[in-house]
C-alpha cells in the first residue's frame, strides 16, 4: 500500500483506494455477520503491542457491529497511514459469502469516519458522491444526468429510484416516475462509467488490449455523455503494467490528439443573446455565458477560417446545476444555416462528433429547452 501510494504521488496522480464491503476472509473468521449488536465503537480500537499506543490520535465514536468497526479500523489505517487519499471506492458486490449471511453494513458510520479523515475524498459507487453508471461496459446513457431521483437503502446508503438499468435516469418524465417509485431525494450523484482495457479485470497473458477505436468509441460515450471514465488497467504478476497496455494507452491518447487537435472556437469573435458571450470561448471554467431568464438562447461562433469541423465539445458550469434539457449546433453552408447535430442533456461535458464533417467558417449554438438559464461554460469547436 506504501509503495501504491508514494509510486502514485511520484507521478502526479491522485489516489484512489477500493475497499471492498463484503470481506469474505472475515465472514470465514466469524467477525462478518456474526449477528453482533451495533453498539457505539472507540475508532481506532487499539490492541496489546498496536505501535501506536502513546500517540496522540483523533478517536471516534460511532456506532458499528463487529464488523462494522473491523471496516471502520481498517479505513482509519488507510486515511491516516499513506497521506492525502483523494477517493474511497465501494462496491455493492457480496463476493462468495451466502445470500441467507449479508451483514448490515454500517455505512453512516464510515461515511462519518471518511469525511472527518478525508474530507476532500469522494465516495464512490456505494457512496453518496458518485454514482455507477448501470453496466460494466464503459458507456454512459446518451442523455447522462446528474441529478437523479434516489432512495436510501436500510443500511443508509443512496440507491437509483428507479434502478440501476433504467435508460432514463434524469429527465422530467424520469423524476416523475422516480417520486411516483418512492424516491426521497432529488441528488447530484454524477454517474461513473467503469469497463477493462482487457475483457477481465485481472491480468491475463493470453489477452491483448481493447483496440484503439474500442477505446475512442468509449471515451465519446462515457466521458463525452457527461460521465467521468474508470479505465481499468491490471498489473501483471510483476506488478507492473504490460507492455501491451502501455502501449496501447499510448495509442488512444494521440487518437483522441488528432480527433480533436487546436480548438477553433478559442478566442474567436462570438455574438448572441443573454451575456457574456466571450466566456463560452475563453478557456476558464470559471466564466461562462449566460441564456436568457427563459432559459433557451443562441451563440454564434465565427471561426478564424473555412474549417473542416467534425466534433463540438460543450460544457454547463455545474456550480450552477445542470440545466440544458435540449439543443441543437448549425453551421453557416451555402448561403444559410444547416443542423448537423441534437443534443439533451450537457452537465460537465457533451462531446457531439458530427455524421460527417462539415466545412464553415461559423458554427451556432442553440439551446432549445432548459430547466434555468443555461450557464455555458465552454464551447470547443474541432
Amino acid at each position: 500500500m506504501e509503495a501504491f501510494v508514494a509510486s502514485m504521488r511520484k507521478y502526479g496522480l491522485k489516489v484512489g483506494l477500493y475497499l471492498s464491503p463484503a470481506d469474505e476472509n472475515q465472514f470465514l473468521d466469524g467477525v462478518y455477520a456474526n449477528g453482533s449488536a451495533h453498539t457505539p465503537r472507540t475508532i481506532p480500537t487499539l490492541v496489546p503491542g498496536d505501535d501506536r499506543v502513546g500517540q496522540d490520535l483523533p478517536q471516534y465514536t460511532l456506532t458499528a457491529s463487529d464488523y462494522g468497526a473491523y471496516m471502520l479500523n481498517q479505513l482509519y489505517e488507510l486515511l491516516t497511514e499513506y497521506g492525502p487519499v483523494d477517493e474511497v471506492w465501494f462496491d455493492g458486490a457480496q463476493g462468495r459469502i451466502p445470500p441467507d449471511k449479508v451483514e448490515t453494513y454500517d455505512f453512516p458510520s464510515w461515511y462519518e469516519l471518511i469525511r472527518k479523515l478525508a474530507p476532500q475524498a469522494t465516495i464512490a459507487v456505494s457512496g453518496p458522491d458518485v454514482r455507477w453508471v448501470g453496466n460494466e461496459s464503459g458507456l454512459a446513457r446518451p442523455d447522462e444526468f446528474s441529478v437523479v431521483p434516489t432512495i436510501t437503502k436500510p443500511n443508509g446508503s443512496p440507491d437509483y429510484a428507479l434502478g440501476y438499468a433504467a435508460a432514463d435516469q434524469g429527465s422530467r418524465q424520469a423524476l416523475l416516475a422516480g417520486r411516483d417509485a418512492g424516491a426521497t431525494q432529488l441528488a447530484w450523484w454524477p454517474a461513473e462509467s467503469d469497463v477493462s482495457i482487457r475483457e477481465g479485470w485481472f491480468h491475463h497473458p493470453e489477452q491483448s488490449p481493447r483496440s484503439v477505436d474500442q477505446l475512442a468509441d468509449i471515451y465519446y460515450k462515457s466521458v463525452g455523455r457527461n460521465s467521468v471514465l474508470l479505465l481499468n488497467i491490471p498489473p501483471n504478476r510483476e506488478g507492473r503494467l504490460d507492455d501491451q497496455d502501455v502501449t496501447r494507452l499510448a495509442e488512444w491518447r494521440a487518437r483522441l490528439a488528432a480527433d480533436m487537435p487546436q480548438d477553433l472556437a478559442r478566442g474567436a469573435r462570438v455574438s448572441g443573446d443573454g451575456s457574456n458571450h466571450r466566456a463560452a470561448v475563453d478557456g476558464n471554467l470559471d466564466t461562462s455565458w449566460v441564456t436568457p431568464a427563459a432559459g433557451k438562447g443562441t451563440l454564434t461562433v465565427q471561426l478564424p477560417k473555412q474549417s473542416a469541423v467534425s466534433r463540438v465539445s460543450l460544457g454547463e458550469d455545474i456550480r450552477f446545476g445542470q440545466q440544458a434539457e435540449r439543443g441543437v449546433v448549425e453551421v453557416r453552408a451555402s448561403g444559410g444555416w444547416q443542423q448537423v447535430a441534437t443534443f439533451g442533456a450537457v452537465g460537465h461535458k457533451r462531446i457531439l462528433t458530427l455524421d460527417t464533417p462539415v466545412t464553415t467558417d461559423e458554427v451556432r449554438i442553440r439551446i432549445t429547452q432548459s430547466r434555468a438559464p443555461v450557464r455555458l461554460a465552454s464551447l470547443s469547436v474541432y
